[in-house]
């Protein structure tokens, strides 16, 4: 699951639309009812759904949904994902997996939630816009190259469908002004982050520590919270003793489908 991450480098994909939760939910739903891959992106690009948006921009939600969901090779991962679409396009149990794994393959939404977003947090400082991501970008800027390549235009698209993906997500709520959040989470989206940070060889302690779960605006009594819950419903075997944490995914739930 290690190779589920694209931290390696920054992307601009998400200049075209924000999070696409339903479209992507429609695609799943696709997958889940028994169609393959291609018989959806066939049937996409002949209309059969979606039909009222222009060719074009069926396509490019395609290459939003191959990129952020399609293209992980974990079948675990997307098993879950499919299974997931059940719940329904509104619901926590489907829009926490789907945040969960477009920010951990999304180098720029990811470290602008965990950095940035996590400080006025901790601040109270909860108002939230496009100004805020510009000054983050315009920080990375200084740092990388690649960053300065992309236009004026591009570089706006990117900074408002940015703020705009989060929001959908529900890390900020409101339409002219808006407010940081606390996202939905189920335990089952616990748990994922969970086998991901284990998998990338992170035990007991670590997990708690890690900075991914500031994605959630969780602090480390919140995981702990968490991690009891999962640990009663016998998804993990968690045990804390002053500083010592021991930390295991139970043997029904550790089998690696990478």
């Amino acid at each position: 699951m290690i190779s589920i991450r694209e931290h390696d480098r920054y992307s601009f994909r998400n200049t075209i639309r924000a999070g696409c939760i339903h479209e992507c939910w429609l695609f799943l739903n696709e997958l889940e009812k028994g169609a393959t891959g291609e018989k959806v992106r066939c049937d996409l690009a002949e209309g059969v759904f979606l039909g009222k948006y222009a060719y074009s921009t069926r396509m490019a939600l395609w290459k939003i949904f191959r990129t952020r969901y399609f293209n992980i090779s974990c079948p675990w991962v997307r098993s879950e994902l499919i299974s997931a679409s059940q719940y329904g396009p509104e619901s926590p149990e489907f829009i926490s997996l789907l945040y969960l794994y477009f920010i951990l393959r999304d180098k720029l939404a990811f470290e602008f939630v965990v950095d940035d977003i996590w400080t006025k947090w901790l601040t109270h400082d909860l108002a939230i816009g496009s100004e805020d991501c510009s000054r983050f970008l315009m920080k990375l800027s200084q740092e990388s190259k690649l960053l300065l390549q992309i236009t004026a235009e591009s570089k706006g698209k990117l900074i408002r469908n940015t703020v705009s993906t989060l929001q959908d997500f529900g890390l900020a709520t409101g339409t002219k002004h808006r407010t940081i959040s606390r996202p939905p989470v189920v335990p089952r989206t616990a748990f994922h982050l969970v086998r991901l940070l284990n998998d990338e060889g992170l035990s007991g302690k670590e997990i708690i520590e890690a900075k991914d779960w500031r994605i959630f605006l969780w602090d480390q009594q919140d995981v702990a919270r968490m991690l009891t819950k999962l640990s009663q419903e016998k998804w993990i075997r968690y045990e804390k003793s002053g500083n010592i944490v021991n930390l295991e995914i139970c043997d029904e739930n550790s089998e690696k489908n990478d």
